[in-house]
Parts: structure tokens; C-alpha cells; sequence
């Protein structure tokens, strides 16, 4: 009788690991849809499960809590953020101003759905221990990326020494927009509010000689 041959079960760990990872896939990208789409309230493991398709046992063996759901989210988001980034350098990439460039990249790409569902689970988690925790971890891990985008955005101002400044202070400020944002709808104010923090901006950068 001919030896069977092995491979089949050797093939078996691979395939089943290529199984959990497209499980894994399926969850948190059913997760981001539902985040981006519903909210950070209507993100339900529940939810999630429902648009994955997929059985309580697999979401609760990739993502046992919410919070760990909803954390495992950053990273995606954070690849969406920088995506939207890059898009908006495009569509403003005819501005003279390497300043207002560069701070009109930043208010365009906050108003994408991935920035503002970001933000939410940062509001959402002061009241919730475990998701804030959660969220720690993954916004630690992020933070190279982000420190990566701003550094190419602020690259023509990289000589200046109060660069690093105006980098800090104009995130803080888009962010703090951005979320302002959702509950007024005042496109002219938020447009004044920019133009003058870019005027701000340029006189940090670039103060008048008091000579």
C-alpha cells in the first residue's frame, strides 16, 4: 500500500490560520463600516457580528470585549486618516503658502469620516475605563504614523525653528474644529476661524522685524 502523503495535513495549520486571519478581517472591517457609518454607540459587538456574518464564537475568539473591538478600529482608521491626507495635499497642492497649504490639508482631511469617528471613540472613552485603556495602547502604536504625516507636511517649514510649535498647535486646533464641527454646521465661521489661524500661523513663522 503506498505511504499517504503528509502535505495535506501540513497544508491544515496554514489554511486554518489563513481562515482566522480573514475572520479577523471581515470583524474589524465590519467594525469600521458600522463606527464610521452608526457611531460609536451603535457599535455594538452585536452589530458588528451582523454585518461580518459571522458566528459569536469567531467574534468573541478575535475581539472577547467591546473595548477591544473598538480599539482594534485605530490602526484602520489611522491608515483611512492618512489616505484622506494625501487626497486633500492633492486638492490643494496649487496653494503658493506652503503654511496655508499645509493647514488646509490638515481642516480638509478632519472633516473625513474616518477623523471625526477617531475623535468619537476618544470622547466616548472618558467615561468608559476598559475602552480607555484599549484606546491607549493602539493610539500609542499610531502615533509613529501620525508623527510620520505631519513631519512630510511641515517639510518646506522643517528650518524653522517654531515649526515643531505650529505643528502641535495647528492638530490641537483642527481637532478641536473638527469636533466642534458636529454640532454646528457654520461653514462660514469655520472658515473664518481657519483663515485667521493661518494668518496666526504666518506671523508665528515669520514675525514682523521690530527693528
Amino acid at each position: 500500500m503506498a505511504a499517504k502523503s503528509s502535505l495535506p495535513n501540513a497544508a491544515h495549520p496554514t489554511l486554518r490560520a489563513e481562515q482566522r486571519a480573514a475572520t479577523h478581517e471581515k470583524l474589524l472591517e465590519a467594525a469600521v463600516q458600522v463606527l464610521i457609518e452608526e457611531g460609536v454607540a451603535r457599535t455594538t459587538t452585536l452589530e458588528v457580528q451582523k454585518r461580518a456574518q459571522a458566528s459569536r464564537g469567531a467574534l468573541l475568539h478575535h475581539f472577547p470585549t467591546r473595548a477591544d473591538l473598538l480599539s482594534a478600529t485605530v490602526a484602520r482608521l489611522v491608515q483611512m486618516n492618512e489616505q484622506a491626507v494625501w487626497y486633500e495635499v492633492e486638492a490643494v497642492s496649487g496653494m503658493p503658502d506652503p503654511i496655508e497649504r499645509t493647514i488646509r490639508t490638515l481642516a480638509n482631511a478632519y472633516a473625513h469620516p474616518s477623523f471625526v469617528a477617531e475623535l468619537e471613540l476618544w470622547a466616548v472613552a472618558r467615561t468608559d475605563t476598559a475602552l480607555r485603556e484599549s484606546l491607549r495602547e493602539a493610539e500609542r502604536l499610531a502615533r509613529n504614523s501620525r508623527d510620520r504625516v505631519l513631519a512630510r507636511l511641515f517639510a518646506p517649514l522643517a528650518d524653522n525653528p517654531r515649526t515643531t510649535l505650529v505643528s502641535e498647535l495647528t492638530t490641537e486646533f483642527i481637532r478641536g474644529l473638527a469636533l466642534s464641527t458636529i454640532l454646528r454646521t457654520d461653514l462660514a465661521k469655520r472658515e473664518k476661524l481657519i483663515r485667521e489661524w493661518i494668518g496666526v500661523a504666518q506671523l508665528m513663522l515669520n514675525p514682523p522685524n521690530r527693528e
